[in-house]
């Protein structure tokens, strides 16, 4: 039964595709699908927003309570989708796990309006502020996948890289850290990524081409593909705070977590990779559909609260 339901969440990640031809029609999708959710504050919060550097950002904490914790959730969507209501329904799970943290979320800039480094900018802009608030880096956990685990990675190297302190620790769900696409699992996982591939596709050099040059990679189209702060994959990881990295078996992306996950192992780094057998992209977040899912997503749960006592 529960490989049943692991199949029947990968058959839905699949409605979501197009070919690879036809990228441009992923990102309406993906625009699409984003307007569908609704957003409800869970009862016993409350919310509070701020403007920073021209953007919103969201706070969440149940009502009557000053945490000193933190959990700053960058949100994915390919650079391409604002802040949607699937991120914000989780602040309670995310707040719960983290012993009782507030939940910070920016609504970063976003392409092709907006291209690097805007998000980047934001996602920096947005740490500061909420240090000006009062939250301290050592009381502060970080969250982001898919572009916002590349926003989680390049923060991590910026505040690194420019002598700051370092939040708490840091999880990331299929991280996007090469826009360059050169990792392997790109073109060995190109006909069985439920979510960017093409089933019985051959993955040549021109298709590859045709991804790179689709709206999905535009956030990056006019900027140097080898910067460290847009491909954390080309970054360098010593000194970082103890990491847990997810990812699909199945997905392109793969090796975005893999080659991260051995630079801060060669480095002495604590780190932590969990890879989903048959799994897509961000797999964990859907913990409701899939038992993989679900247990993956317990793992985040459980590194939120390990590092927010």
């Amino acid at each position: 039964m529960a490989k049943l339901r692991d199949k029947m969440a990968v058959s839905m990640v699949k409605m979501i595709n197009t070919n690879p031809e036809k990228k441009d029609k992923m990102v309406k999708k993906f625009k699409f699908y984003a307007k569908l959710g609704v957003y409800r504050l869970k009862r016993g919060f409350e919310r509070a927003d701020y403007g920073v550097s021209g953007v919103s950002l969201e706070i969440y904490k149940r009502k009557g309570t000053n945490p000193e914790k933190l959990v700053y959730v960058l949100h994915g969507g390919g650079f391409i989708m604002g802040l949607f209501s699937v991120y914000r329904n989780l602040h309670n799970v995310y707040s719960d796990a983290a012993n009782g943290a507030a939940v910070a979320l920016i609504d970063y800039r976003t392409a092709p309006e907006h291209k690097y480094p805007a998000a980047h900018d934001d996602a920096e802009a947005g740490w500061e502020f909420l240090q000006g608030l009062g939250y301290k880096p050592e009381n502060t956990v970080l969250v982001g996948d898919s572009a916002g685990g590349n926003l989680v990675l390049s923060l991590l190297l910026k505040l690194r890289d420019t002598g700051k302190p370092l939040p708490a620790a840091a999880a990331v769900m299929s991280p996007w850290t090469d826009f360059s696409a050169s990792g392997e699992s790109y073109r060995t996982n190109y006909s069985l990524d439920a979510l960017f591939g093409r089933k019985n596709s051959d993955p040549d050099d021109e298709k590859i081409q045709q991804l790179l040059a689709s709206g999905v990679f535009s956030y990056g189209a006019d900027a140097d593909k080898n910067d460290p702060y847009l491909s954390p994959v080309l970054g360098e990881y010593h000194g970082m705070p103890p990491i847990l990295m997810t990812a699909g078996s199945h997905e392109m992306l793969l090796d975005d977590t893999l080659t991260v996950a051995e630079k801060i192992k060669a480095a002495g780094g604590n780190i932590k990779v969990i890879v989903g057998e048959g799994m897509f992209h961000v797999y964990p977040l859907f913990y409701m559909l899939s038992p993989t899912a679900k247990e993956a997503f317990r793992e985040v749960l459980g590194f939120l609260r390990e590092y927010t006592l």
